[in-house]
């Protein structure tokens, strides 16, 4: 016998967190209005206590959304995984406020993990500005990061590709957060997010535990959406470096590669990384070229994890 409850239990959960959001939020809700009304999907917003009124406009705009209003800024894994703790359905998408994606694609996205049973993430093709697609294949490794430094780039992310519309799909081991469809089961399975990531590197990490996990990852291009990168960080107004709030991302980064590499390879990654950046910098100086502020390591939260000053013990 079919219960009441899943009779009314949505195909698809959407969850956005926003941070000073109302300038996009729009552009990430309105495609959804009308597969919400037909009780397609369910879609939680998760304001982390924005000070420019996104909460208040998303509740009279969007009185479909389920809104949850945070005391405090959360960060992102953890707005979503305070966002998860509400969903109902078998699977929940994890959209940026500055990305869209219309129904007919997450239907394609769907459809493609329903028939992979090994696969437990997929991401569309997405457009990022500019005629380019968000990569994939971007799992950072301690000996990706020394490259990188090395050799500006460079054979940095042997797997890394374009996830192109049109194309078929591809299994990869990394997919951007911006938009991300999980199986419900499988991200509760791997424990969700680690609250500890503020910012940055928390799909990274996720990611890499899919596939520690024996899941599989998917590049969709048959579905397409559109993300306009980085609108949140600049929108904070914090110093920015390559488009991220510099304090998040070295702390973040750092925090990954020990968790999940160890401490040993960690620690040279970053100094490793930190004195090749330095060096470029100081003969760029003494050349006369501009030097970007990326040699400037001492400026960063050098060797320093999430919401502790300098702890390489714990």
């Amino acid at each position: 016998m079919t219960s009441a409850a899943s009779l009314n239990k949505p195909k698809l959960s959407v969850v956005i967190v926003t941070y000073q959001s109302r300038a996009t939020i729009a552009r990430a809700l309105d495609p959804l209005a009308q597969a919400a009304a037909d009780g397609w999907l369910e879609c939680i917003v998760v304001d982390n206590r924005s000070a420019d009124g996104t909460a208040d406009f998303v509740s009279a705009s969007w009185p479909w959304v389920r809104l949850v209003r945070s005391e405090e800024n959360l960060g992102f894994g953890k707005g979503c995984n305070r966002g998860f703790s509400i969903a109902r359905s078998d699977y929940v998408l994890f959209l940026n406020p500055d990305a869209s994606i219309e129904v007919k694609d997450l239907e394609i996205l769907l459809r493609t993990l329903e028939k992979e049973d090994r696969a437990c993430i997929a991401a569309p093709a997405t457009a990022v500005g500019n005629g380019a697609f968000q990569m994939a294949g971007m799992l950072l490794t301690p000996r990706g990061l020394l490259m990188s430094s090395f050799n500006g780039g460079v054979r940095t992310f042997p797997h890394r590709k374009p996830v192109k519309p049109g194309e078929q799909s591809f299994a990869t081991n990394w997919v951007c957060g911006a938009i991300m469809l999980f199986r419900s089961n499988v991200f509760r399975e791997l424990g969700g997010f680690d609250p500890r990531y503020f910012l940055y590197f928390e799909e990274t990490d996720l990611c890499l535990r899919a596939t520690r996990a024996g899941y599989q990852i998917l590049g969709v291009g048959e579905a397409v959406a559109e993300h306009v990168c980085g609108s949140s960080a600049r929108a904070s107004g914090a110093e920015l470096e390559a488009g991220c709030i510099a304090e998040h991302y070295y702390t973040s980064r750092f925090y990954y590669l020990r968790k999940n590499f160890g401490l040993p390879r960690a620690l040279a990654a970053e100094i490793g990384s930190a004195t090749f950046a330095c060096l470029k910098f100081v003969l760029k100086r003494l050349s006369g070229r501009p030097a970007d502020t990326a040699g400037q390591f001492w400026t960063r939260p050098f060797l320093r994890l999430p919401d502790e000053t300098m702890d390489l013990r714990g």
